[in-house]
């Protein structure tokens, strides 16, 4: 599945587009957000004064398939980088994914207040897993006495993400949710 970020306009992408080279990196065992598990990620952008623009990114089962993707997307004259520039754009990319989760808001609806498991519920903090194993989506409910809101959303590979997301949540909403038991999780890396 192919996605792209857009992030330059006017002048600036004139001269990108014809002046600056064009880098590209692939490598193995990337979460891939979407299916939550570990493959090849690969991704094209342009750097221009320590600032990387990045043209597109995908996930796939191989490198072939990453190469055919870069193909696909017209991409031609590329240089190949090294592994810790496709790890750094890895990190913005899931940085900024992150950001956007953190920020999403949304009130489920109303008549979900009248069924389970919201029913029998009391007011309160939630923090739902997606899995028992890492990866995992954790989602934080605030159950309210006639809505339930989705808070915040995370993807998270280990503990250490999973503390960092509660302690974030407690600071932000002045809360206590509860980090304990939390390293009976299982890491499963696919």
């Amino acid at each position: 599945m192919g996605r792209s970020s857009n992030q330059i306009i006017g002048n600036e992408r004139f001269y990108l587009i014809n002046t600056v080279p064009t880098y590209f990196g692939i490598q193995d065992g990337y979460l891939d957000m979407q299916t939550m598990k570990y493959r090849v990620f690969g991704a094209v952008w342009k750097a221009v004064n320590d600032r990387k623009y990045i043209l597109g990114y995908w996930f796939g089962d191989n490198q072939n398939e990453i190469h055919g993707f870069i193909k696909d997307a017209g991409f031609n004259d590329i240089i190949s980088a090294q592994p810790t520039d496709i790890k750094e754009i890895y990190q913005i990319i899931r940085m900024e994914q992150d950001k956007e989760n953190w920020s999403k808001r949304s009130r489920l609806n109303f008549f979900m207040v009248l069924k389970k498991p919201w029913k029998n519920l009391k007011k309160g903090w939630y923090v739902l897993k997606s899995s028992s194993n890492y990866p995992m989506t954790l989602t934080c409910i605030q159950k309210k006495r006639f809505s339930v809101w989705i808070e915040h959303i995370q993807v998270c590979e280990n503990l250490k993400d999973t503390k960092r997301f509660l302690n974030l949540i407690n600071s932000e909403h002045h809360i206590q949710l509860q980090t304990e038991g939390l390293d009976q999780i299982n890491y499963k890396k696919n």
